[in-house]
């Protein structure tokens, strides 16, 4: 079983092995739901993955203009990439939704992808790129991806987690004694003895 792969610069199409792009898209000029389509990278360098992505898109629809993605889930990111001797901006956004990834041109407006991380097994990711891809299917990205309410609401506690430690320095401040390790359960907090 292997995701659909759209080829680009000519290449044949064919089923995906280690070469071209896993990307799939709803038919049509007005998809409904909540993604228009997915993309399975096979890493988290977004530069690196994009510049095949956009290539093929912007030979479909046009010249991208921008790209604004999930910070959390790429590695560094530069502020810009060439993409068809075009400049294309790349925002990196605490707002936008966890998995998706939004390709904006003038000619086509805003494309919203489900993005698959690259480390996710192939059954399960293909099922998520041909879910995503159904002119019909209205589901989330964590339900397309089989995120249960358990592991979004643990993410949005390690997110506000992380935000907190990076607002106060993401280090003790001097002179301030931290007091005894805290180990947190669920539900309760308990102090450790030193």
């Amino acid at each position: 079983m292997s995701v659909p792969t759209v080829h680009a610069a000519g290449a044949p199409a064919g089923p995906s092995t280690m070469q071209g792009l896993r990307l799939r898209l709803k038919p049509g000029r007005q998809p409904g739901g909540l993604v228009h389509g997915a993309w399975w990278p096979r890493s988290t360098q977004l530069a690196t993955e994009l510049r095949e992505l956009l290539d093929v898109l912007a030979s479909r629809s046009g010249p991208i203009d921008r790209v604004i993605y999930d910070e959390n889930l790429w590695a560094s990111t530069p502020l810009r990439i060439e993409v068809r001797g075009h400049s294309v901006i790349l925002e990196a956004s605490r707002d936008q939704s966890i998995n998706t990834l939004s390709v904006i041109g003038q000619r086509f407006g805003k494309l919203v992808l489900l993005v698959v991380p690259p480390y996710t097994k192939p059954t399960r990711a293909y099922t998520a790129v041909m879910t995503a891809s159904k002119p019909e299917d209205c589901s989330s990205a964590d339900e397309l991806l089989g995120i249960n309410a358990r592991e979004v609401e643990d993410r949005r506690l390690a997110l506000i987690a992380q935000q907190r430690w990076e607002s106060e320095g993401g280090a003790l401040r001097h002179g301030l004694d931290p007091g005894p390790p805290v180990l947190a359960l669920p539900g309760r907090q308990v102090r450790r003895a030193h």
